[in-house]
């Protein structure tokens, strides 16, 4: 008699647990024939529905045509009756091909909310709105709504999915781009490609207007590797100001990968966090012009002198000028390779000041660009 007891009881408690809680939720589920169905939400235009009946849920789709950002927002209709919001709604951004893991969720929406901004391909994607407490009658939000998703046009914002290099966002040089780790594992890859060899310097920071400085943590870092993946060029760790490298990265011409992903995981990874980075670079070209050869003290011997410089590590080769002169009458004495920081200068005539400067170059096909010239040095040979 008591084992029959505490099966009803068993039963019973079920029973309950199904009525408050609003049984099983397959009966939320949609096919995605059924998804495709649904009404279309115009971007930047304002969808006004309501929900019916405990159970009610409803569908809609948003085509995301051109490459940007946007975010879904919800809240009550500005006519509706404050006591008819009750315990508001749900709302879950699903993306296409995917209805059961959804993007991003408000809970409990009872005044305008919005999801934060994302960046995703364009494609399409379904909005679920639903009671946020189903399982009361009397909590069941009786007013209209209004759904939006807000979009801007941009081609200088990430596009999901990009967690592999294989499918890396393309981006250009000298351009700012904004990213999100939507997750704390999250790895957002790029791909550049430039024609020239030159010099690069990487930029990366959170996004000011948008990032929450205290979710940043322990920031991002940035890499670049060659297009075989076989070598990282450079790195930036750490991330969580706005930073550029104080080195210079000499990158051959070709294709190459950049990769932004959290320092750090779970707690301390900015988690839906927005960051901006740009690979800054100068083709050899138009690098050497902004050089200035720093040279130093030349040093007498008898009836020679030696002139000394600082490398310009992407140089292909010196000219050395001399002069009897401080300001006029340079000619040029000898070109050495950009292996070379020194230079002898020799049958000098004894007890003679000499002026020396030095400008290197880059040759880039069958041309040759210049640096600035030194500063003049002189020397009296002995």
């Amino acid at each position: 008699m008591k084992k029959g007891l505490t099966t009803i009881y068993t039963l019973v408690l079920i029973l309950a647990l199904v009525f408050i809680f609003g049984g099983s939720k397959s009966a939320y589920a949609i096919s995605p024939a059924d998804a495709d169905k649904s009404p279309e939400v115009k971007v930047n235009e304002i969808m006004t529905d309501k929900l019916g009946g405990k159970g009610d849920v409803k569908w809609y789709k948003v085509n995301v045509s051109e490459r940007g950002y946007f975010r879904v927002t919800l809240g009550p209709n500005a006519e509706a009756d404050v006591d008819d919001i009750s315990w508001g709604w749900n709302c879950s951004l699903y993306k296409k091909g995917d209805l059961t893991g959804e993007i991003f969720k408000l809970d409990h929406v009872t005044t305008k909310e919005a999801m934060m901004w994302m960046a995703y391909k364009p494609d399409t994607f379904y909005i679920k709105i639903e009671h946020n407490a189903d399982y009361n009658q009397t909590m069941l939000a009786k007013a209209p709504f209004d759904l939006m998703v807000e979009f801007n046009k941009t081609d200088f914002w990430e596009q999901e999915d990009n967690n592999k290099n294989v499918i890396a966002n393309s981006i250009n040089v000298n351009t700012t781009y904004t990213g999100i780790t939507n997750v704390d594992d999250d790895n957002d890859w790029y791909k550049f490609t430039i024609s020239e060899g030159g010099v690069a310097t990487l930029s990366l920071g959170p996004e000011l207007n948008l990032s929450d400085m205290e979710r940043i943590k322990w920031g991002w870092n940035m890499s670049i590797y060659t297009a075989d993946l076989k070598s990282e060029v450079c790195k930036l760790e750490g991330i969580t100001a706005p930073t550029t490298s104080k080195e210079k990265y000499n990158l051959k011409p070709g294709s190459y990968y950049v990769k932004i992903y959290p320092n750090n995981s779970g707690y301390f990874a900015p988690d839906r966090q927005f960051y901006t980075f740009s690979v800054n670079f100068n083709g050899y070209s138009q690098a050497i012009q902004k050089e200035k050869v720093k040279i130093l003290k030349p040093k007498a011997a008898k009836k020679k002198a030696t002139i000394k410089w600082k490398k310009i590590s992407y140089a292909s080769g010196y000219e050395i000028y001399r002069s009897t002169k401080a300001k006029k009458g340079f000619k040029k004495i000898a070109t050495v390779k950009g292996s070379k920081s020194s230079y002898v200068s020799k049958k000098l005539k004894s007890k003679k000041k000499y002026y020396y400067k030095v400008r290197a170059f880059v040759k880039v096909g069958n041309k040759k660009f210049y640096s600035q010239y030194s500063a003049v040095k002189n020397v009296k040979a002995r």
